[in-house]
């Protein structure tokens, strides 16, 4: 218990530094490639200032002393130590938010297929939505498809921010949360059940962030989302398919 409360009391101090410590060069597997995977528990994608925007909009005695919160961030922890997720793709067929049809992840085969899980109470998948709206406006549609999954709530209930959003108990709530959440985006919103089917499928993080290549393989997942490594993924994925899918030399496309 000691070690748990040194960890979320870690968590509660504000970063003091970006620290980029991901290696972004691909390497080959089972006639692929794949990138190394960023799962940090720590939240070291952010700068000083971003952590303390979002950390005014939480209460910090409450994410280390909830049960919820204690819970989520074990599940973040097991995560980044490589547990709570078999690393190969999971096959999803969800709802779209704010339309009849729906998303099947494996109908997008031949397509690049980029998502992270956000909700409306997670600061840090607000934080994103406009980065990875940029993304999905640098590439052709018909090649990369971006998207979010609307997950579980990282922050239900919590302080003025978010006392308007418990964590919901009906698919009719969760909905409601979702399209709140969708109109804060140009990006497609998908809906996971209120069952937290497909997050737990993934590792059960509530920002994690996962690319799929055009062969409908798992390539990269990262604890937190963070689109300058998504983009570095998907631009390095890009450029092998018009190369030929050569071999690698050093780490690196040739």
């Amino acid at each position: 218990m000691r070690k748990l409360l040194y960890l979320l009391l870690l968590l509660a101090t504000p970063a003091t530094a970006q620290v980029r410590n991901w290696d972004p060069a691909p390497y080959r597997v089972d006639g692929g490639i794949r990138f190394h995977d960023d799962l940090d528990f720590y939240l070291d994608g952010y700068s000083k200032q971003e952590l303390k925007a979002m950390r005014k909009q939480v209460n910090v005695w409450r994410m280390n002393f909830n049960k919820m919160m204690k819970a989520t961030i074990a599940d973040i922890r097991t995560y980044s130590e490589g547990g709570n997720m078999q690393p190969v793709t999971h096959p999803f067929t969800l709802p779209v938010v704010g339309d009849s049809a729906s998303h099947v992840l494996t109908a997008g085969k031949g397509k690049v297929r980029v998502f992270m899980f956000g909700s409306i109470s997670n600061p840090l998948a607000r934080a994103q939505l406009p980065f990875w709206e940029k993304l999905r406006a640098k590439y052709d549609t018909s090649q990369v498809d971006i998207f979010v999954i609307y997950g579980r709530e990282l922050h239900p209930g919590d302080k003025r921010e978010f006392h308007s959003y418990p964590a919901p108990k009906t698919v009719e709530v969760k909905t409601a949360y979702a399209v709140e959440f969708a109109a804060l985006t140009t990006l497609p919103v998908v809906l996971d059940g209120v069952d937290d089917a497909v997050f737990t499928l993934y590792g059960r993080v509530p920002n994690g962030a996962y690319v799929v290549d055009a062969d409908g393989k798992l390539v990269f997942r990262e604890t937190w989302a963070d689109s300058d490594k998504v983009e570095q993924v998907i631009d390095t994925l890009l450029q092998w398919y018009a190369q030929g899918r050569p071999k690698l030399s050093g780490g690196s496309v040739q």
